[in-house]
């Protein structure tokens, strides 16, 4: 399927019953779950604030989220007084559960592609989604056509516990592909966009980790996963993991984090 005008691939209406079904996405999706209380620790103590680090001057006016989700960043996201922000998302049931949560925000389910939102937004937000699509470039370019500005949170899972992780189609998470530092920045220039600022952080070196460690002890009895000595080990590898930085960062993932701009967009 072809998105009208532009002749470009439209993402296939598999997606959008993979994440309708998909049980981390059902999980979230239940009020006061263990998962949905996760996300909210991830998006408030580090998502969020990494994001939000980069972003130039007071808060926008009107802020577009790219595969929301269930809505916790972008019902997160401080505009200007009676500014505008709205959540897009493939899945049906993402958004109901978004809506039913956030009711202050605006939400649809709807591929921006083939049905544009209406106006043009001061920021345009993508947080874990271009690793989920084929044409990564693409989508991203797209997508940064509906604002002045885009920010873009992108997982970087070149490490140790991801060495042997399989990525494509049948991947747990639905990640196509793992980047490294060299190749998220190079993502801008496959898209045609200026990148205005980025840094890159480890969840595991943040007061979130700590945050999602008393989560998970309070909820299922334990900071690690495992029995006993499977999770006495892994608390004595994070523990290293966090008295040695480079030991730590090989092992745990990263994300990226970027401003950008296209050519027809530049900031005023």
């Amino acid at each position: 399927m072809s998105t009208p005008g532009r002749g470009r691939p439209a993402v296939s209406g598999d997606y959008e019953r993979l994440y309708d079904e998909h049980p981390e996405y059902a999980a979230r999706r239940l009020d006061g779950s263990f998962e949905q209380q996760q996300v909210d620790i991830e998006v408030r103590d580090f998502k969020l604030p990494q994001l939000l680090a980069l972003w130039p001057g007071p808060p926008p006016g009107s802020v577009v989220e790219v595969g929301c989700a269930t809505g916790e960043l972008i019902a997160a996201w401080p505009v200007a007084p009676g500014g505008r922000r709205l959540g897009l998302d493939l899945s049906s049931r993402n958004i109901e559960a978004a809506r039913r949560r956030f009711p202050d925000v605006e939400f649809s389910a709807v591929d921006f592609r083939v049905e544009p939102p209406r106006g043009h937004f001061d920021l345009v937000v993508l947080s874990d989604v271009l690793e989920h699509v084929e044409d990564d470039a693409g989508f991203l370019r797209d997508a940064a056509r509906l604002g002045e500005r885009v920010v873009v949170n992108l997982p970087l899972e070149c490490n140790w516990l991801n060495a042997r992780r399989k990525y494509g189609a049948g991947d747990v998470s639905g990640h196509l592909r793992r980047y490294t530092l060299e190749q998220g920045l190079g993502l801008f220039d496959r898209a045609g966009l200026q990148v205005e600022g980025w840094h890159r952080a480890w969840l595991h070196e943040t007061a979130a980790e700590d945050e999602r460690r008393r989560l998970r002890r309070r909820r299922l009895g334990r900071a690690f996963a495992g029995g006993a000595v499977g999770a006495a080990a892994r608390a004595a590898i994070f523990a290293a993991a966090r008295l040695v930085p480079p030991f730590g960062r090989r092992l745990f993932p990263s994300n990226l984090f970027v401003l950008a701009h296209g050519d027809s967009n530049a900031p005023r």
